[in-house]
């Protein structure tokens, strides 16, 4: 009997493909329409989960930076990632400096600082606000992670012969995360980071890098990309271990704040950060792969 979890899990993952895969093969605007919704998702998600931990990141400045920098890989906008990236650090830095000045610290000796019957969130937020380098790096982090990221995933699609890139990266990905989840739930024994994740384990990542590995070779091999098989094989491997990095990195971030799931976007899926973690490792890597390449 298929519970209703899995039901809900199955049906939201079939809608949340129909666009996707449309957007995959017809690229263009379609494309940065797609990665413009999902890399907006991904910062909300980022920036509430920080302010549920108590800090005060400039949220509506890092929402726009980190959109401003997706949107700095797309060939038809005239300044590049470096330019965005100067003047968001600088821009950040000067709103979190002026938040300063609106709101006085307050003293240990202020009623309700000590109180123990007070939220936790609110108490931990009175203590927060007054960390301005903490909000700016956490901040900075956020918007330069996430818009950095996608951006790469924008631009690899807009290549020549952009949706074998895409392939390339994405089969990659899901290959090595099918074959660790079942080669892990079959034999796997010895945990890899069991305080970050405690059902991965080395077997079954293993079995992910080497399915990965194969898959490369094999989109390689059948592709137009004039990639030689052992290149593509190579970048498998590359994707594979940066597919378990990128996922480990939202499990540190969700870990740290004490949540299960990013968000609640995606019904028995948790939210966007959850279904982007391995692909924004591995597609900035692919893209990255390409120009070495020459693809553009």
């Amino acid at each position: 009997m298929i519970s209703i979890t899995v039901k809900r899990r199955v049906i939201a993952g079939l809608i949340a493909l129909v666009p996707v895969l449309l957007a995959l093969w017809y690229g263009g605007l379609w494309w940065v329409l797609l990665l413009t919704f999902f890399t907006s998702l991904g910062a909300y998600e980022y920036f509430v989960l920080i302010e549920r931990s108590g800090y005060r990141p400039a949220r509506w400045y890092g929402f726009a930076w980190t959109l401003a920098l997706m949107f700095s890989f797309w060939s038809l906008v005239p300044v590049g990632p470096e330019l965005v990236l100067t003047f968001g650090f600088i821009i950040i830095f000067v709103r979190i400096l002026l938040s300063q000045q609106s709101s006085p610290p307050r003293e240990d000796s202020s009623p309700g600082a000590n109180d123990p019957l007070q939220p936790e969130t609110e108490a931990a937020a009175q203590g927060q606000d007054h960390k301005p380098f903490r909000n700016w790096a956490l901040t900075v982090a956020g918007a330069s992670y996430i818009g950095l990221m996608m951006g790469q995933a924008l631009a690899l699609r807009l290549l020549p012969n952009g949706l074998f890139w895409m392939l390339l990266g994405l089969g990659v990905t899901m290959v090595n995360d099918s074959a660790a989840y079942f080669v892990g739930v079959t034999i796997g024994r010895r945990r890899i980071l069991p305080a970050l994740s405690p059902k991965k384990s080395w077997e079954g990542t293993a079995g992910g890098w080497i399915a990965a590995t194969l898959a490369g070779a094999a989109v390689a091999f059948w592709s137009p990309l004039d990639l030689a098989v052992w290149l593509g094989a190579l970048i498998g491997l590359g994707g594979g271990i940066l597919a378990l990095f990128g996922d480990l990195a939202v499990s540190m971030l969700k870990r740290q704040i004490g949540v299960k799931d990013s968000g609640v976007f995606l019904p028995g899926h948790g939210g966007f950060l959850d279904r982007l973690d391995s692909i924004m490792f591995v597609l900035p890597f692919v893209y990255q792969m390409a120009l070495l390449l020459g693809a553009a």
